[in-house]
């Protein structure tokens, strides 16, 4: 099958039996287990579990960082065990330049890629709106507050328009206030882009409010142990995390947590 031919009813990501582990003797204890995962094209999935199950682990063998010995990664059928522009990825810690202001910082990934000088200013153009920053656009990170760092960081993975964009507990080291601010302008900005995502964190409300599914990990080893569909109509607003279906959610997602593993960061 040619590369950019994709079959109707082939997920953008299909993960088949990946193992993985930090130490190379085949005895050593396994970080990740049999792991297998298909994930749909625009889908936003978002994967759950207690700290050392492997979640960012996972992250990173998608992203072509880290190499699994057993099991594949495929986008669109064809398997990847290296970096490619299709796949971004967005970290917990602020990943933006210091030296550039917030136009360049977002311009960096296209100018890289060859584009234009119209081709960047239009992407520069859409994603400094997209991320409300048009008004910075010229200031230094040092500047910004924490959150504005972290639009900038956004709006910088995705200008560069890849096809999976994967999040590592981007919102983790933000306040409550900023983090809910930014959980409602971060789906604007997949609702106008529709890239497929995969999006850690441990903050179940979180997990239920942007995500299509939820995916639970087990630990020692990382496996999944469970999806939960998320049936919430979109666009959504973030009141919806107050009604008696969101609370619902949370509490029978919360109980399916602590009964496979007797507890989960409360946040």
């Amino acid at each position: 099958m040619p590369e950019k031919e994709k079959q109707l009813d082939q997920p953008k990501i299909q993960i088949e039996h990946l193992y993985f582990s930090y130490d190379e003797d085949p005895d050593a204890p396994l970080i990740i287990e049999d792991f297998t995962l298909s994930i749909q094209d625009q889908e936003f999935m978002t994967i759950v579990g207690p700290s050392g199950c492997g979640k960012s682990t996972l992250l990173n063998i998608i992203a072509g960082l880290l190499p699994a010995p057993r099991g594949r990664v495929l986008i669109d059928g064809i398997e990847k065990t290296d970096p490619g522009p299709d796949r971004t990825m967005v970290f917990q810690d602020d990943a933006v330049f210091p030296w550039y202001t917030v136009e360049q910082n977002i311009e960096y990934g296209p100018r890289v890629a060859g584009l234009s000088r119209d081709e960047r200013n239009t992407i520069v153009e859409r994603y400094l709106q997209l991320v409300g920053l048009v008004e910075d656009r010229d200031k230094f990170p040092r500047q910004l507050s924490g959150g504005m760092r972290k639009r900038v960081d956004v709006a910088r993975a995705v200008a560069m328009e890849p096809e999976v964009l994967l999040m590592d507990e981007p919102f983790a080291a933000l306040d409550v206030m900023t983090k809910e601010r930014l959980q409602k302008e971060f789906l604007d900005v997949w609702s106008a882009t529709r890239m497929t995502v995969v999006f850690v964190t441990h903050d179940l409300e979180e997990a239920l409010y942007l995500s299509d599914r939820v995916a639970v990990m087990s630990r020692d080893p990382g496996r999944i142990e469970h999806v939960v569909n998320v049936p919430l109509e979109r666009p959504r607003e973030l009141i919806i995390k107050t009604s008696s279906t969101f609370q619902d959610m949370r509490r029978e997602l919360a109980e399916v947590i602590y009964t496979m593993h007797g507890g989960i960061e409360k946040r």
